[in-house]
Protein backbone atom coordinates (compact mmCIF):
# COMPACT_ATOMS: atom_id res chain seq x y z
CA UNK A 1 0.00 0.00 0.00
CA UNK A 2 2.54 2.31 1.15
CA UNK A 3 4.18 1.21 -2.08
CA UNK A 4 1.40 2.47 -4.17
CA UNK A 5 1.63 5.81 -2.08
CA UNK A 6 4.92 6.87 -3.24
CA UNK A 7 4.75 6.31 -6.61
CA UNK A 8 1.50 8.15 -7.31
CA UNK A 9 3.12 10.92 -5.39
CA UNK A 10 6.38 10.52 -7.95
CA UNK A 11 3.43 10.38 -10.51
CA UNK A 12 2.08 13.54 -9.57
CA UNK A 13 5.06 15.55 -9.57
CA UNK A 14 6.33 13.97 -12.83
CA UNK A 15 7.02 17.18 -15.08
CA UNK A 16 4.12 16.70 -17.99
CA UNK A 17 1.45 15.94 -14.79
CA UNK A 18 2.56 19.02 -12.88
CA UNK A 19 2.12 21.15 -16.76
CA UNK A 20 -1.01 19.69 -17.45
CA UNK A 21 -2.55 20.62 -13.64
CA UNK A 22 -0.99 24.02 -13.77
CA UNK A 23 -2.66 24.53 -17.24
CA UNK A 24 -5.96 22.86 -16.57
CA UNK A 25 -6.27 25.47 -13.46
CA UNK A 26 -5.28 28.10 -15.47
CA UNK A 27 -8.41 27.45 -17.56
CA UNK A 28 -10.08 26.97 -15.01
CA UNK A 29 -9.37 29.93 -13.06
CA UNK A 30 -10.16 31.53 -16.73
CA UNK A 31 -13.01 30.33 -17.69
CA UNK A 32 -14.71 30.76 -13.80
CA UNK A 33 -14.42 34.37 -13.59
CA UNK A 34 -15.81 34.66 -17.29
CA UNK A 35 -19.40 34.93 -16.59
CA UNK A 36 -21.52 32.67 -18.47
CA UNK A 37 -18.74 30.53 -18.86
CA UNK A 38 -18.20 28.58 -16.35
CA UNK A 39 -15.74 25.06 -15.99
CA UNK A 40 -18.02 23.19 -18.71
CA UNK A 41 -17.23 24.73 -21.06
CA UNK A 42 -13.26 24.51 -20.14
CA UNK A 43 -13.57 21.02 -19.73
CA UNK A 44 -15.40 19.99 -23.13
CA UNK A 45 -13.56 22.51 -25.18
CA UNK A 46 -9.78 20.59 -23.76
CA UNK A 47 -11.48 17.42 -23.63
CA UNK A 48 -10.68 16.28 -27.29
CA UNK A 49 -7.20 17.46 -26.65
CA UNK A 50 -6.40 15.10 -23.76
CA UNK A 51 -6.55 11.77 -25.83
CA UNK A 52 -3.39 12.14 -26.97
CA UNK A 53 -1.83 12.16 -23.00
CA UNK A 54 -1.71 8.85 -20.70
CA UNK A 55 -4.84 8.94 -18.66
CA UNK A 56 -3.07 10.58 -15.36
CA UNK A 57 -2.02 13.69 -17.83
CA UNK A 58 -5.50 13.86 -18.71
CA UNK A 59 -7.90 13.67 -15.59
CA UNK A 60 -5.20 15.83 -13.77
CA UNK A 61 -5.77 18.73 -16.92
CA UNK A 62 -9.50 17.95 -16.44
CA UNK A 63 -9.67 17.84 -12.74
CA UNK A 64 -7.39 21.11 -13.26
CA UNK A 65 -10.52 22.77 -14.88
CA UNK A 66 -12.92 21.41 -12.89
CA UNK A 67 -11.36 22.86 -9.46
CA UNK A 68 -10.04 26.05 -10.51
CA UNK A 69 -13.33 27.38 -12.25
CA UNK A 70 -15.27 27.16 -8.66
CA UNK A 71 -11.82 29.12 -7.34
CA UNK A 72 -12.28 31.76 -10.28
CA UNK A 73 -16.03 32.13 -9.94
CA UNK A 74 -15.86 34.09 -6.49
CA UNK A 75 -13.39 36.75 -8.21
CA UNK A 76 -16.42 38.86 -10.12
CA UNK A 77 -18.79 37.53 -7.63
CA UNK A 78 -16.75 39.61 -5.07
CA UNK A 79 -15.98 42.53 -6.82
CA UNK A 80 -18.97 43.43 -9.45
CA UNK A 81 -21.78 41.35 -8.02
CA UNK A 82 -21.57 39.40 -11.21
CA UNK A 83 -20.84 35.68 -9.98
CA UNK A 84 -18.66 33.94 -12.57
CA UNK A 85 -19.82 30.20 -11.90
CA UNK A 86 -23.87 29.83 -10.58
CA UNK A 87 -22.88 28.97 -6.97
CA UNK A 88 -20.72 32.02 -6.37
CA UNK A 89 -23.92 33.82 -6.42
CA UNK A 90 -24.46 33.12 -2.58
CA UNK A 91 -20.24 34.41 -2.42
CA UNK A 92 -21.78 37.80 -3.56
CA UNK A 93 -24.40 38.12 -0.64
CA UNK A 94 -21.11 39.29 1.63
CA UNK A 95 -18.33 40.03 -0.73
CA UNK A 96 -20.14 42.65 -2.73
CA UNK A 97 -21.21 44.85 0.40
CA UNK A 98 -17.62 44.59 1.92
CA UNK A 99 -16.53 45.98 -1.70
CA UNK A 100 -18.80 48.57 -1.16
CA UNK A 101 -16.97 49.22 1.85
CA UNK A 102 -13.74 49.52 0.79
CA UNK A 103 -13.19 46.32 2.22
CA UNK A 104 -12.69 44.25 -1.52
CA UNK A 105 -9.65 42.27 0.32
CA UNK A 106 -11.07 40.99 3.05
CA UNK A 107 -13.77 39.51 1.47
CA UNK A 108 -11.15 38.05 -1.50
CA UNK A 109 -9.06 36.71 1.44
CA UNK A 110 -11.95 34.88 2.88
CA UNK A 111 -13.44 33.63 -0.20
CA UNK A 112 -9.49 32.54 -1.51
CA UNK A 113 -9.04 30.59 1.94
CA UNK A 114 -12.36 29.02 2.13
CA UNK A 115 -11.81 28.11 -1.44
CA UNK A 116 -8.33 26.12 -0.44
CA UNK A 117 -9.56 24.79 2.87
CA UNK A 118 -12.68 23.16 1.06
CA UNK A 119 -10.77 21.82 -1.77
CA UNK A 120 -7.97 20.68 0.81
CA UNK A 121 -11.04 18.78 3.05
CA UNK A 122 -12.82 17.33 0.36
CA UNK A 123 -9.44 15.34 -0.59
CA UNK A 124 -8.51 14.17 2.61
CA UNK A 125 -12.43 12.72 3.54
CA UNK A 126 -11.92 11.53 -0.71
CA UNK A 127 -8.94 9.62 0.50
CA UNK A 128 -10.31 8.05 3.24
CA UNK A 129 -14.08 7.72 2.15
CA UNK A 130 -13.38 5.72 -0.86
CA UNK A 131 -12.25 2.89 0.20
CA UNK A 132 -14.82 2.06 2.47
CA UNK A 133 -17.34 2.36 -0.20
CA UNK A 134 -15.39 0.41 -2.67
CA UNK A 135 -15.17 -2.58 -0.07
CA UNK A 136 -18.81 -2.13 0.02
CA UNK A 137 -19.56 -2.24 -3.37
CA UNK A 138 -17.20 -4.92 -4.04
CA UNK A 139 -19.95 -7.08 -2.91
CA UNK A 140 -22.41 -5.60 -5.90
CA UNK A 141 -23.35 -7.20 -9.07
CA UNK A 142 -25.32 -6.38 -11.96
CA UNK A 143 -28.62 -5.62 -9.75
CA UNK A 144 -27.17 -3.50 -7.74
CA UNK A 145 -25.24 -1.32 -10.35
CA UNK A 146 -28.71 -1.15 -12.18
CA UNK A 147 -30.53 -0.08 -9.03
CA UNK A 148 -27.39 2.37 -8.02
CA UNK A 149 -27.39 3.65 -11.85
CA UNK A 150 -31.59 4.06 -11.20
CA UNK A 151 -30.76 5.86 -8.26
CA UNK A 152 -28.42 8.78 -9.86
CA UNK A 153 -31.14 9.28 -12.42
CA UNK A 154 -34.00 9.97 -9.79
CA UNK A 155 -31.71 12.65 -7.80
CA UNK A 156 -30.89 14.17 -11.26
CA UNK A 157 -34.31 14.42 -12.15
CA UNK A 158 -35.63 15.42 -8.30
CA UNK A 159 -32.86 18.33 -8.32
CA UNK A 160 -35.10 19.84 -10.51
CA UNK A 161 -38.29 19.13 -9.76
CA UNK A 162 -39.75 22.51 -10.16
CA UNK A 163 -39.23 21.76 -14.08
CA UNK A 164 -40.10 18.14 -13.76
CA UNK A 165 -41.63 17.35 -17.16
CA UNK A 166 -38.69 19.16 -18.60
CA UNK A 167 -36.42 16.89 -16.75
CA UNK A 168 -37.61 13.84 -17.98
CA UNK A 169 -38.34 15.08 -21.61
CA UNK A 170 -34.41 15.27 -21.64
CA UNK A 171 -33.67 12.42 -19.71
CA UNK A 172 -35.56 10.37 -22.28
CA UNK A 173 -33.56 12.34 -24.99
CA UNK A 174 -30.74 11.35 -23.37
CA UNK A 175 -31.41 8.03 -22.71
CA UNK A 176 -32.45 7.33 -26.35
CA UNK A 177 -29.33 9.31 -28.14
CA UNK A 178 -27.26 6.33 -26.00
CA UNK A 179 -29.02 3.48 -28.01
CA UNK A 180 -27.89 4.98 -31.39
CA UNK A 181 -25.41 2.65 -33.17
CA UNK A 182 -24.53 -1.20 -33.66
CA UNK A 183 -26.31 -2.43 -30.33
CA UNK A 184 -23.07 -4.24 -29.02
CA UNK A 185 -25.18 -7.91 -27.79
CA UNK A 186 -27.14 -8.33 -30.82
CA UNK A 187 -25.22 -6.49 -33.27
CA UNK A 188 -28.32 -4.84 -35.07
CA UNK A 189 -28.06 -1.32 -35.75
CA UNK A 190 -30.57 1.41 -34.11
CA UNK A 191 -31.91 4.43 -34.89
CA UNK A 192 -29.24 5.10 -37.03
CA UNK A 193 -31.78 5.75 -40.19
CA UNK A 194 -29.55 4.10 -42.77
CA UNK A 195 -26.77 6.38 -42.23
CA UNK A 196 -23.43 4.95 -41.75
CA UNK A 197 -21.79 6.90 -40.00
CA UNK A 198 -24.77 6.88 -37.29
CA UNK A 199 -23.44 3.15 -36.56
CA UNK A 200 -20.52 3.89 -34.42
CA UNK A 201 -23.39 6.04 -32.23
CA UNK A 202 -23.46 9.58 -30.89
CA UNK A 203 -20.28 10.35 -29.36
CA UNK A 204 -20.33 11.88 -25.67
CA UNK A 205 -17.27 14.12 -26.46
CA UNK A 206 -19.33 15.63 -29.51
CA UNK A 207 -22.81 15.60 -27.43
CA UNK A 208 -21.23 17.08 -24.60
CA UNK A 209 -18.63 19.92 -26.54
CA UNK A 210 -21.68 20.97 -28.79
CA UNK A 211 -24.11 21.46 -25.23
CA UNK A 212 -21.80 23.29 -23.49
CA UNK A 213 -19.15 24.36 -25.84
CA UNK A 214 -20.68 25.69 -28.53
CA UNK A 215 -24.65 25.96 -26.88
CA UNK A 216 -23.04 28.38 -24.02
CA UNK A 217 -21.02 30.37 -26.43
CA UNK A 218 -23.65 31.03 -28.50
CA UNK A 219 -25.67 32.40 -25.51
CA UNK A 220 -22.92 34.49 -25.18
CA UNK A 221 -22.85 36.21 -28.41
CA UNK A 222 -26.38 37.44 -27.63
CA UNK A 223 -24.90 39.59 -24.47
CA UNK A 224 -22.03 41.29 -23.06
CA UNK A 225 -19.79 39.75 -20.06
CA UNK A 226 -19.08 43.08 -18.49
CA UNK A 227 -21.85 43.99 -16.10
CA UNK A 228 -19.83 46.88 -14.38
CA UNK A 229 -17.19 49.56 -15.72
CA UNK A 230 -15.16 49.81 -12.59
CA UNK A 231 -12.79 47.47 -10.65
CA UNK A 232 -12.33 47.94 -6.91
CA UNK A 233 -9.21 46.28 -6.61
CA UNK A 234 -6.10 48.58 -5.28
CA UNK A 235 -3.20 46.29 -5.85
CA UNK A 236 -2.50 43.47 -7.93
CA UNK A 237 -1.80 40.57 -5.97
CA UNK A 238 -4.11 39.27 -2.90
CA UNK A 239 -2.96 41.67 0.23
CA UNK A 240 -1.81 38.71 2.65
CA UNK A 241 -1.71 40.23 5.96
CA UNK A 242 -6.23 39.84 5.36
CA UNK A 243 -5.39 35.77 5.49
CA UNK A 244 -4.78 35.61 9.20
CA UNK A 245 -7.98 37.32 10.43
CA UNK A 246 -9.89 35.29 8.20
CA UNK A 247 -8.42 32.36 9.77
CA UNK A 248 -9.84 33.04 12.91
CA UNK A 249 -13.18 31.04 11.17
CA UNK A 250 -11.47 28.35 10.81
CA UNK A 251 -14.37 26.15 12.39
CA UNK A 252 -16.74 27.43 9.67
CA UNK A 253 -14.07 26.53 6.88
CA UNK A 254 -14.71 23.13 8.46
CA UNK A 255 -17.95 22.18 8.84
CA UNK A 256 -18.27 24.32 5.32
CA UNK A 257 -15.82 21.54 3.70
CA UNK A 258 -17.48 18.94 5.25
CA UNK A 259 -21.39 19.69 4.05
CA UNK A 260 -19.67 20.61 0.25
CA UNK A 261 -18.09 17.05 0.56
CA UNK A 262 -21.24 14.96 1.34
CA UNK A 263 -23.27 17.16 -0.94
CA UNK A 264 -21.24 16.63 -4.31
CA UNK A 265 -21.40 12.93 -3.35
CA UNK A 266 -24.82 12.90 -3.99
CA UNK A 267 -25.93 12.55 -7.26
CA UNK A 268 -27.61 15.63 -9.02
CA UNK A 269 -27.34 17.64 -6.26
CA UNK A 270 -24.60 20.33 -7.41
CA UNK A 271 -22.44 23.01 -6.24
CA UNK A 272 -25.39 25.72 -5.57
CA UNK A 273 -27.04 23.38 -3.27
CA UNK A 274 -23.66 22.87 -1.17
CA UNK A 275 -22.55 26.97 -1.39
CA UNK A 276 -26.23 27.14 -0.10
CA UNK A 277 -26.22 24.80 2.81
CA UNK A 278 -22.41 25.91 4.05
CA UNK A 279 -23.49 29.58 4.07
CA UNK A 280 -27.29 29.04 6.20
CA UNK A 281 -25.28 26.27 8.78
CA UNK A 282 -22.59 29.24 9.32
CA UNK A 283 -25.31 31.77 9.75
CA UNK A 284 -27.14 29.19 12.29
CA UNK A 285 -23.94 28.81 14.18
CA UNK A 286 -22.24 32.07 14.05
CA UNK A 287 -22.02 34.46 16.95
CA UNK A 288 -23.10 37.44 14.85
CA UNK A 289 -25.98 36.25 12.37
CA UNK A 290 -27.09 39.34 11.27
CA UNK A 291 -24.11 40.84 9.72
CA UNK A 292 -24.83 38.22 7.39
CA UNK A 293 -25.88 39.72 3.78
CA UNK A 294 -24.41 42.98 4.90
CA UNK A 295 -20.36 42.35 4.31
CA UNK A 296 -19.34 38.98 6.59
CA UNK A 297 -15.74 37.56 5.78
CA UNK A 298 -17.22 33.78 7.48
CA UNK A 299 -20.51 34.01 4.75
CA UNK A 300 -17.82 34.32 1.89
CA UNK A 301 -15.73 31.88 3.32
CA UNK A 302 -18.86 29.09 4.07
CA UNK A 303 -19.68 29.51 0.46
CA UNK A 304 -16.64 28.97 -0.86
CA UNK A 305 -15.62 26.20 0.89
CA UNK A 306 -19.00 24.46 0.26
CA UNK A 307 -18.81 24.44 -3.49
CA UNK A 308 -14.75 23.83 -3.88
CA UNK A 309 -15.27 21.07 -2.01
CA UNK A 310 -17.66 19.17 -4.46
CA UNK A 311 -15.22 18.37 -7.15
CA UNK A 312 -13.72 15.81 -4.73
CA UNK A 313 -16.94 14.59 -2.78
CA UNK A 314 -18.48 14.17 -6.64
CA UNK A 315 -15.37 11.81 -7.08
CA UNK A 316 -16.26 9.44 -4.59
CA UNK A 317 -19.32 7.99 -6.68
CA UNK A 318 -17.83 8.38 -9.79
CA UNK A 319 -14.78 6.49 -8.55
CA UNK A 320 -16.46 3.59 -6.86
CA UNK A 321 -19.61 2.90 -8.18
CA UNK A 322 -18.71 4.12 -11.69
CA UNK A 323 -21.49 6.58 -11.80
CA UNK A 324 -21.09 10.08 -12.27
CA UNK A 325 -23.25 12.16 -9.86
CA UNK A 326 -23.24 15.20 -12.63
CA UNK A 327 -22.41 16.84 -16.01
CA UNK A 328 -18.85 17.37 -15.09
CA UNK A 329 -18.10 14.29 -13.76
CA UNK A 330 -19.32 12.47 -16.53
CA UNK A 331 -17.07 13.79 -18.37
CA UNK A 332 -14.43 12.54 -16.66
CA UNK A 333 -15.80 9.12 -16.79
CA UNK A 334 -15.00 9.49 -20.58
CA UNK A 335 -11.80 10.09 -20.18
CA UNK A 336 -11.31 6.77 -17.88
CA UNK A 337 -13.67 4.40 -20.73
CA UNK A 338 -11.49 5.70 -23.48
CA UNK A 339 -8.61 4.78 -22.15
CA UNK A 340 -9.93 1.40 -21.24
CA UNK A 341 -10.45 1.93 -17.35
CA UNK A 342 -13.46 0.83 -15.79
CA UNK A 343 -14.29 3.02 -12.41
CA UNK A 344 -16.17 0.55 -10.05
CA UNK A 345 -15.08 -0.87 -6.32
CA UNK A 346 -12.31 -3.39 -8.15
CA UNK A 347 -10.93 0.00 -9.84
CA UNK A 348 -8.83 0.89 -6.47
CA UNK A 349 -7.34 -2.44 -6.25
CA UNK A 350 -6.53 -2.55 -10.49
CA UNK A 351 -4.97 0.89 -10.31
CA UNK A 352 -4.11 1.94 -7.06
CA UNK A 353 -0.90 4.10 -8.44
CA UNK A 354 -3.49 6.11 -10.94
CA UNK A 355 -5.80 6.53 -8.20
CA UNK A 356 -2.52 7.30 -6.03
CA UNK A 357 -2.01 10.43 -8.52
CA UNK A 358 -5.33 11.61 -8.61
CA UNK A 359 -5.51 11.95 -5.09
CA UNK A 360 -2.24 13.68 -4.97
CA UNK A 361 -2.79 16.42 -8.12
CA UNK A 362 -6.27 17.51 -6.44
CA UNK A 363 -4.06 18.95 -3.44
CA UNK A 364 -1.31 20.55 -6.00
CA UNK A 365 -4.55 21.62 -8.03
CA UNK A 366 -5.77 23.74 -4.95
CA UNK A 367 -2.03 24.84 -4.02
CA UNK A 368 -1.87 25.99 -7.25
CA UNK A 369 -5.13 27.93 -7.92
CA UNK A 370 -5.04 30.04 -4.48
CA UNK A 371 -1.16 30.64 -5.53
CA UNK A 372 -2.15 31.97 -9.02
CA UNK A 373 -4.97 33.80 -7.54
CA UNK A 374 -3.39 35.22 -4.88
CA UNK A 375 -0.17 36.66 -6.93
CA UNK A 376 -1.75 37.58 -10.08
CA UNK A 377 -4.97 38.60 -8.21
CA UNK A 378 -5.58 41.86 -10.35
CA UNK A 379 -4.56 40.83 -14.13
CA UNK A 380 -7.82 38.04 -13.61
CA UNK A 381 -9.94 40.18 -12.33
CA UNK A 382 -9.20 42.09 -15.56
CA UNK A 383 -10.32 39.11 -17.92
CA UNK A 384 -14.14 40.06 -17.68
CA UNK A 385 -13.20 42.69 -19.93
CA UNK A 386 -12.00 40.54 -23.03
CA UNK A 387 -14.88 41.12 -25.97
CA UNK A 388 -17.52 39.00 -26.09
CA UNK A 389 -17.01 38.47 -30.28
CA UNK A 390 -13.43 37.12 -29.48
CA UNK A 391 -14.40 34.98 -26.51
CA UNK A 392 -17.00 33.52 -28.42
CA UNK A 393 -15.42 32.78 -32.23
CA UNK A 394 -12.34 31.45 -30.09
CA UNK A 395 -14.00 28.61 -28.04
CA UNK A 396 -15.79 27.81 -31.17
CA UNK A 397 -13.14 27.28 -33.16
CA UNK A 398 -10.74 25.63 -30.47
CA UNK A 399 -14.07 22.98 -29.96
CA UNK A 400 -14.45 22.31 -33.70
CA UNK A 401 -11.31 21.77 -34.26
CA UNK A 402 -10.64 19.80 -30.94
CA UNK A 403 -13.46 16.82 -32.11
CA UNK A 404 -12.91 17.10 -35.38
CA UNK A 405 -9.42 15.77 -34.50
CA UNK A 406 -10.01 13.05 -32.38
CA UNK A 407 -11.05 10.64 -35.14
CA UNK A 408 -10.83 12.72 -37.83
CA UNK A 409 -14.50 12.45 -38.38
CA UNK A 410 -16.72 15.69 -40.29
CA UNK A 411 -19.80 13.12 -38.84
CA UNK A 412 -18.54 14.27 -35.25
CA UNK A 413 -18.07 18.00 -35.75
CA UNK A 414 -21.46 17.70 -37.28
CA UNK A 415 -23.30 16.17 -34.14
CA UNK A 416 -21.30 18.72 -31.93
CA UNK A 417 -22.80 21.67 -34.28
CA UNK A 418 -26.19 20.16 -34.03
CA UNK A 419 -25.94 19.63 -30.59
CA UNK A 420 -24.42 23.48 -30.38
CA UNK A 421 -27.96 24.86 -31.87
CA UNK A 422 -30.19 22.73 -29.52
CA UNK A 423 -27.91 23.40 -26.45
CA UNK A 424 -28.50 27.22 -27.28
CA UNK A 425 -32.13 26.79 -27.61
CA UNK A 426 -32.25 24.81 -24.16
CA UNK A 427 -30.27 27.01 -22.56
CA UNK A 428 -32.28 29.99 -23.87
CA UNK A 429 -35.46 28.32 -22.75
CA UNK A 430 -33.70 27.87 -19.28
CA UNK A 431 -34.39 23.75 -19.40
CA UNK A 432 -32.22 21.25 -17.11
CA UNK A 433 -29.57 20.43 -20.09
CA UNK A 434 -27.79 18.60 -17.23
CA UNK A 435 -30.44 16.19 -17.65
CA UNK A 436 -29.86 15.51 -21.28
CA UNK A 437 -26.13 14.45 -20.97
CA UNK A 438 -27.05 12.34 -17.34
CA UNK A 439 -29.18 10.31 -19.91
CA UNK A 440 -26.76 9.49 -22.16
CA UNK A 441 -24.11 8.73 -20.09
CA UNK A 442 -26.14 6.48 -17.64
CA UNK A 443 -28.42 5.14 -20.35
CA UNK A 444 -25.65 2.71 -21.56
CA UNK A 445 -24.60 1.65 -18.04
CA UNK A 446 -28.50 0.94 -16.98
CA UNK A 447 -28.71 -0.85 -20.49
CA UNK A 448 -26.17 -3.19 -20.20
CA UNK A 449 -27.07 -3.79 -16.24
CA UNK A 450 -30.52 -4.23 -16.60
CA UNK A 451 -29.88 -6.98 -19.55
CA UNK A 452 -27.35 -9.01 -16.74
CA UNK A 453 -29.81 -8.75 -14.54
CA UNK A 454 -32.35 -9.87 -16.22
CA UNK A 455 -30.26 -12.88 -17.11
CA UNK A 456 -29.11 -13.57 -13.66
CA UNK A 457 -32.76 -13.94 -12.59
CA UNK A 458 -34.23 -16.24 -15.55
CA UNK A 459 -35.91 -13.11 -17.30
CA UNK A 460 -37.90 -12.26 -14.00
CA UNK A 461 -37.71 -8.79 -12.23
CA UNK A 462 -38.00 -9.74 -9.02
CA UNK A 463 -34.44 -10.15 -8.77
CA UNK A 464 -33.87 -6.64 -7.52
CA UNK A 465 -35.89 -6.95 -5.41
CA UNK A 466 -34.75 -10.25 -3.75
CA UNK A 467 -30.81 -8.59 -3.00
CA UNK A 468 -31.40 -6.38 0.07
CA UNK A 469 -28.81 -3.58 -1.10
CA UNK A 470 -30.66 -3.58 -4.33
CA UNK A 471 -34.09 -3.28 -2.59
CA UNK A 472 -32.46 -0.64 -0.41
CA UNK A 473 -31.13 1.83 -3.12
CA UNK A 474 -35.25 1.03 -5.17
CA UNK A 475 -37.05 2.05 -1.42
CA UNK A 476 -34.35 5.14 -1.28
CA UNK A 477 -35.12 6.09 -5.12
CA UNK A 478 -38.91 6.07 -4.51
CA UNK A 479 -38.71 7.75 -0.80
CA UNK A 480 -36.65 10.60 -2.82
CA UNK A 481 -39.34 10.53 -5.79
CA UNK A 482 -42.13 10.50 -3.45
CA UNK A 483 -40.66 12.84 -0.04
CA UNK A 484 -40.28 15.93 -1.98
CA UNK A 485 -43.51 15.97 -3.99
CA UNK A 486 -45.52 15.65 -0.90
CA UNK A 487 -43.70 18.43 0.85
CA UNK A 488 -44.34 20.30 -2.45
CA UNK A 489 -47.92 19.93 -2.31
CA UNK A 490 -48.04 20.32 1.33
CA UNK A 491 -46.10 23.68 1.10
CA UNK A 492 -48.03 24.58 -1.63
CA UNK A 493 -51.34 23.97 -0.08
CA UNK A 494 -50.66 26.04 3.19
CA UNK A 495 -49.30 28.99 0.95
CA UNK A 496 -52.97 28.97 -0.98
CA UNK A 497 -55.08 28.86 2.62
CA UNK A 498 -56.24 31.73 3.37
CA UNK A 499 -55.62 33.63 7.19
CA UNK A 500 -58.88 33.04 9.37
Amino acid sequence: MGEHVIQGIQAALTLSNLGALVAGTFVGIVVGILPGVGPMVGMVVLLPFTFAFSPDVALSLLLGVFCGGYFGGAVPAILMRTPGVPSSLITSFDGFPLTQKGEAQTALSAALLGSFGGGIISVVILIFLAPVLAHVAASFGPPEYFSAGLLGVVLVVMAYRKQLARGLLLLGLGLWFSTVGIDGTTLSARFTFGVWSMQNGLDLVAICLGLFGIGQTLLLVERTILQATTMNLTRSTLDFSKLRSAMRHWKTLGVSGVIGTFVGLLPGTGSILASFLSYETAKRTSRHPETFGRGAPEGCMAAEAGNNAVPAGAMIPLLTLGIPGEALSAVLLGVFTINGIYPGPLLLIKEPVLINTLYFSMILINVAAFVMLALWLRPFAMIVRVPTALLSVSIMVISLTGIYAVNTRLFDAGVAVVMGVLGYILLRMRWPVVNLVMGVVLGEILENRLRQSLSLGDGSPMIFLTRPISLGLILAAGLIIVIPLVVDRRRKAKAETPWP
